[in-house]
């Protein structure tokens, strides 16, 4: 089935069939164009195709428009080569490489030993706004972690512990701020509701706006992301 469902689907990376503990199937597509069908675990192989076929417009339309993002990520990249955004500023690896407290500067990139200085930025930065917003927020958080997350920015355990993603790095400072006071505000509302949002637009009027901005910057990640691996 999957082999058939991948020649249906020539620009999918990948499909994935999971049958979960879920009242209704749902399709997924990924920015890495991984389509993944999550259906109930009662459902049978062909109430499965027929879900897929009832959506092979949609899938069709997302990858295409997925590719085309894909693409044109491609082209302005190449652009920067040799450059990663750092707080929304695009600098050379060496530069940031000098910039560190580093013994000396190879003649080519490490990754890792880049990606660990930008992560020591970032979580510096966010330390400072954490504390910062907190207090003018008049909140108390537990602990700041810095994580690997892909899906998500941001998070606020049920015992107010904030996590960002590393990604964060690459945005613009403002970004940073949003989601910071995004995350803060989820002290007070554990959901989304009209109070939350009221919440965080108090302390971040522009906070529509710096979402879209987040969004559409967010589409170049995965791709800086694996210059910074081996």
């Amino acid at each position: 089935m999957l082999k058939a469902l991948q020649n249906s689907y020539p620009n999918a990376k990948s499909i994935y069939i999971e049958t979960k503990a879920i009242m209704y199937p749902r399709i997924v597509i990924k920015a890495d164009l991984s389509v993944y069908v999550r259906v109930p675990k009662a459902f049978s192989q062909e109430q499965i195709l027929d879900f897929i076929h009832t959506h092979q417009s949609w899938i069709h339309t997302t990858l295409n428009k997925l590719q085309a993002q894909k693409q044109d990520s491609h082209i302005f990249l190449q652009s920067h080569t040799g450059e990663i955004p750092v707080f929304g500023e695009w600098l050379r690896y060496e530069k940031i490489l000098t910039a560190s407290t580093a013994e000396s500067t190879p003649n080519s990139p490490q990754p890792h030993r880049l990606k660990a200085i930008l992560r020591t930025l970032l979580l510096e930065y966010i330390t400072q706004q954490c504390a910062f917003y907190a207090s003018l927020m008049g909140l108390v958080y537990k602990d700041i972690k810095i994580t690997n997350a892909l899906s998500r920015f941001g998070s606020c355990t049920f015992d107010n512990r904030l996590r960002f993603s590393f990604m964060l790095i690459f945005a613009d400072k403002k970004l940073i701020d949003y989601v910071i006071i995004h995350e803060l505000s989820h002290i007070v509302h554990k959901n989304h509701s009209q109070s939350f949002w009221n919440l965080v637009e108090r302390f971040c009027p522009n906070a529509k706006a710096h979402r879209k901005a987040l969004r559409k910057q967010a589409r170049f990640y995965p791709a800086l992301l694996q210059r910074l691996s081996i």
